[in-house]
């Protein structure tokens, strides 16, 4: 189709150029010659614009039919509650949520061993431990926990030591007093120069570390923002405690200033222990205070001791944001020993990842 008119488009120049060098007789065939070209070209121009239509293109590959796209019916679709919540897809990591959650708790200690109550401070995560199965109707996890509780009370000790030292200053003073140095050395009455029973004011330092718990947390209430859970594990406690006997209800240094003592033994205890160890610093189990060379490099006098217990709580948290929740937290412990109850209750704010 190409070369026709092709060879149509040669042959028209070269036709009218000799016509115009033929004699004005010949111009007449000429003419009709050239009309016919004319018509030639015509018929041409048609056919191709014929086969343009039935082959959309000449010299063109036609492209494969795009597939239909899939109609939607949107007016099937249900339409989303904008005021209903929705809580955020939980162990998915391609959505960068795991349902795991960290956070700090905030609360009120009642302390074991009939100390008083105090105050308690904390940190927690727990981790998925498996995906939610119907049945479940909620999430396992494992926490982890650490927090401690701080508390002062004051109370009277009694301490031994102090009645050791007084027998041993009376029978000194005065051999032959027998009973009545053993009555005063004892009650820390008389001429006894130490006393036996002081105020003092206890500090206790709790630290709980719960190193494994299993913690459930229901999802059944997730339309209101709100989830119980329940935690149950077991606990490492390490309990520091010390009394200081100058910071009592009768402030007392380590020597009775009433002590029936002649003016200048008492004036010689007083300087040497007023004030000062063994009875005048922060007492050891309320027994003794340390040495003065310690007391000189400040180092901390106290009694502690590490004990393992139960460890079970219960709470509900309330979904502020996909990515944050307060709530109230309440855990009970049971510390191995007598009156080893540990309660704690307050507040948590926890942050999802």
């Amino acid at each position: 189709m190409h070369s026709l008119r092709w060879i149509i488009l040669w042959i028209a120049p070269l036709a009218i150029t000799a016509a115009a060098q033929t004699p004005p007789a010949d111009q007449a065939i000429h003419a009709a010659y050239e009309q016919r070209i004319h018509s030639l070209e015509d018929r041409v121009a048609s056919l191709e614009q014929s086969l343009s239509r039935l082959l959309d293109r000449p010299g063109s590959t036609s492209s494969p039919a795009a597939a239909p796209l899939p109609s939607t019916s949107f007016a099937s679709q249900p339409v989303a509650d904008r005021r209903r919540y929705e809580p955020p897809p939980e162990l998915v990591p391609e959505i960068g949520k795991i349902g795991a959650q960290v956070g700090v708790t905030l609360a009120r200690s009642l302390n074991p061993f009939k100390l008083a109550g105090g105050t308690f401070a904390g940190g927690y995560i727990d981790l998925p431990l498996v995906d939610r199965p119907n049945w479940l109707h909620g999430k396992l996890s494992y926490e982890i926990s650490v927090g401690i509780s701080q508390s002062k009370t004051t109370f009277a000790t009694t301490s031994n030591v102090a009645q050791v030292a007084n027998l041993v200053v009376l029978d000194t003073l005065n051999p032959n007093g027998g009973l009545n140095n053993l009555a005063a050395a004892i009650t820390g009455t008389g001429p006894a120069p130490f006393p036996v029973t002081t105020s003092t004011l206890t500090r206790l330092r709790l630290l709980e570390v719960v190193p494994f718990a299993l913690k459930y947390t229901n999802t059944s209430l997730d339309r209101f923002r709100m989830r119980p859970y329940g935690v149950v594990g077991f606990g490492t406690f390490v309990t520091i405690h010390s009394q200081n006997p100058a910071r009592g209800l009768t402030p007392t240094y380590g020597v009775r200033p009433d002590a029936t003592l002649p003016p200048d033994i008492l004036a010689a205890v007083n300087q040497i222990y007023g004030g000062q160890a063994p009875f005048g610093g922060p007492l050891v189990a309320g027994q003794i205070s340390q040495s003065p060379e310690l007391e000189a490099r400040g180092l901390p006098g106290g009694h502690g001791n590490i004990d393992f217990g139960l460890h079970t709580g219960f709470g509900l948290e309330f979904r502020v944001s996909r990515s944050m929740a307060i709530g109230f937290d309440g855990r009970y412990n049971r510390i191995a020993g007598t009156n080893g109850n540990f309660l704690t209750f307050g507040s948590r704010i926890g942050v999802y990842f």
